[in-house]
């Protein structure tokens, strides 16, 4: 059994990332009931818009956790409902902070900002930071990510938020010190809106702004120091034995490194295996032997599993289970 799978003082938390085509969401489904055969109550949750989950378990599945098998439970969130969700909380957000925004129409500001480039990312880490608030209810936790380059972005979202929750809080402090100068002088500064007074605040204490930032701040760093934390997180790349998808785990894993996200395994899917030599497909198998050396001399230190070519898809819990057997004991 690998360790850094399993769950220690609390839940663990698995993130399969991969380019797309290489079996990530089958490595994913079959980890997790591998997983929850083992005895450990899994909820596996597919964060890709392109949703196989289902495909792979044979049955419908929805944003709520469904149970499938004992200790097994699966959902597939809907980016769309998401990006939906996280901009009513921005929204509800702002008008608490800003009362006096409620005399705004601020639905057709958010609805552009629904198209704004990152939403998916933040709508994304949003959901992420949801499940592992309630990541007492598992033992462990596995995300089939979207292809590398959201996956990466969202992973390193927590570090950049902090940077920027950190200076906004800097600059929000400097207001509010010029604030508490002018009132001394001036008094405090009061504005009538719509035949409502508003008095601007002056003390951390009583800013809803700062106290916003704060919250956020909070929200951010759970995230991070979950995500960071070897005991709580793991990180398994699965590619195909070919130069491109090599040389995609390779940037995945220098960017981890850098976030200090946890990289613990490769799993090398649909690897070609014969018991002879077949000419015509000698020069694949020199390019996939070439290509597992690399990855040999490349990620030392690195757990790495070879899964052999099946002669059939795996799909449904029986395949799935040997499957992920093979990713355990391997």
């Amino acid at each position: 059994m690998k360790e850094f799978l399993l769950p220690k003082e609390n839940f663990r938390t698995v993130f399969v990332i991969g380019k797309g085509g290489v079996g990530k969401t089958t490595t994913s489904a079959a980890l997790a009931v591998a997983l929850a055969k083992k005895g450990y109550k899994t909820l596996i949750v597919s964060l890709d818009p392109a949703h196989n989950l289902g495909d792979v378990f044979m049955t419908k599945l929805s944003d709520k956790p469904k149970m499938l098998t004992e200790n097994l439970y699966a959902s597939e969130l809907d980016m769309e409902k998401l990006i939906k969700s996280y901009l009513k909380h921005l929204e509800n957000n702002l008008k608490n902070m800003y009362r006096y925004l409620t005399v705004i129409n601020l639905e057709k500001y958010f609805e552009v900002l629904s198209f704004s480039p990152g939403i998916e990312e933040y709508a994304t880490l949003e959901a992420v930071r949801n499940i592992l608030l309630e990541g007492d209810q598992w033992d462990i936790i596995v995300f089939d990510t979207p292809p590398t380059g959201l996956t990466l972005r969202v992973l390193a979202l927590p570090k950049i938020s902090l940077i920027w929750a950190d200076k906004l809080i800097e600059i929000r402090k400097k207001i509010l010190e010029r604030r508490r100068m002018v009132a001394k002088i001036q008094g405090d500064q009061k504005f009538v809106l719509e035949g409502q007074e508003f008095t601007l605040p002056k003390d951390e204490e009583e800013d809803p702004v700062m106290k916003e930032l704060r919250k956020y701040r909070e929200e951010v760093k759970f995230v991070e120091d979950v995500i960071t934390d070897p005991e709580k997180t793991s990180v398994i790349a699965v590619m195909n034995p070919e130069m491109l998808p090599f040389y995609e785990t390779q940037r995945a894993y220098e960017s981890l490194k850098k976030f200090r996200v946890p990289f613990n395994m490769i799993v090398v899917n649909k690897v070609i295996t014969v018991e002879r030599e077949i000419p015509e497909i000698k020069v694949k198998l020199d390019a996939q032997e070439k290509v597992l050396g690399e990855i040999e001399r490349e990620f030392r230190g690195i757990e790495i599993i070879e899964v052999p070519m099946f002669p059939q898809e795996p799909r449904g819990l029986e395949w799935l289970e040997k499957l992920g057997g093979m990713i355990l004991e391997g």
